[in-house]
């Protein structure tokens, strides 16, 4: 069967994700990172490579979208190396239902703390406040999306699309 539904939908997801942050309040001090979540789900269902894959056309929509990532193609990286440890943590999920949520949760402090980095040496400005505020806020939409795009996801593969 052909993947094209299956890679429509998380262009559509990831679409979604890179812009949806807009509607948030400017004054926020972190806010959710969508495009990891999108990431998360395609490498925790799919494992490490699609993961990778997902994640640096993520970053790109990150790097590419105002006000867009420094240096560009910073971001595509931080997105598909998180993608690949989200997907590494694959083998765990018969272990516990929380394995999903903590993949992500990981996956969220390791862009953030590239991007950190990033900013520490000198391109770009990241907030050491921001950045966590960042990740708790990820960690609490994870809570309510995860099940969701898990869901998703597996009913992609069910109908042989992904």
């Amino acid at each position: 069967m052909s993947r094209l539904p299956a890679v429509l939908t998380r262009a559509v997801l990831l679409l979604v994700a890179v812009l949806v942050p807009v509607l948030f309040p400017s004054g926020m001090p972190g806010r959710p990172d969508l495009v990891l979540l999108v990431v998360a789900v395609a490498a925790l269902v799919h494992g490490p490579w699609t993961g990778v894959l997902v994640g640096l056309a993520g970053g790109w929509l990150v790097d590419l979208v105002p006000p867009g990532g420094e240096p560009l193609g910073a971001g595509a990286l931080s997105y598909a190396f998180a993608g690949m440890l989200v997907g590494l943590a694959r083998t765990w999920l018969p272990w516990s239902p929380l394995v999903p949520w903590v993949a992500a949760v990981g996956g969220a402090a390791v862009v953030q703390g590239i991007r950190g980095l990033v900013a520490a040496a000198g391109v770009g400005v990241a907030h050491p406040a921001d950045l966590l505020w960042s990740v708790a806020a990820t960690a609490l939409f994870a809570l309510l999306l995860l099940p969701l795009l898990l869901g998703v996801e597996r009913v992609l593969v069910s109908r042989g699309w992904a």
